[in-house]
């Protein structure tokens, strides 16, 4: 299992303000926008940043998600995880993706890059 990248989430219920508020911080575009399965969450990933975007019932479960990490593996990830006392708790909705808490009660999905 290798990390291949880690972005901060951030969550916000004004998508334009806040893709607006982070070009401008970070002086770059967003590298790729799409909504998860479901259509209740927008995805807008700028470099380090993924922009978490819906109205405030959707975004109050994944309020406490703070990080996106890529890997290689979802199952050794997993396999990993469970090893070192992470709770494995669900998805946001996108295939080939988990969410999971560690022992301190921190959230972090994890997610497997495509081929």
């Amino acid at each position: 299992m290798s990390v291949l990248n880690i972005a901060v989430v951030v969550a916000s219920t004004n998508h334009d303000a806040a893709v607006a508020r982070y070009k401008e911080l970070l002086g770059a575009d967003v590298i790729t926008q799409f909504e998860l399965p479901g259509g209740s969450f927008t995805v807008s990933v700028l470099p380090g940043i993924s922009i978490l975007s819906g109205n405030e019932q959707v975004l109050a479960p994944v309020r406490e998600l703070r990080a996106s990490l890529m890997v290689d593996s979802l199952a050794l990830t997993r396999e990993r995880l469970e090893h070192t006392g992470w709770i494995v708790d669900g998805t946001l909705g996108a295939p080939g993706s988990f969410i999971a808490r560690d022992p301190d009660g921190n959230v972090v999905e994890f997610v497997e890059r495509s081929p």
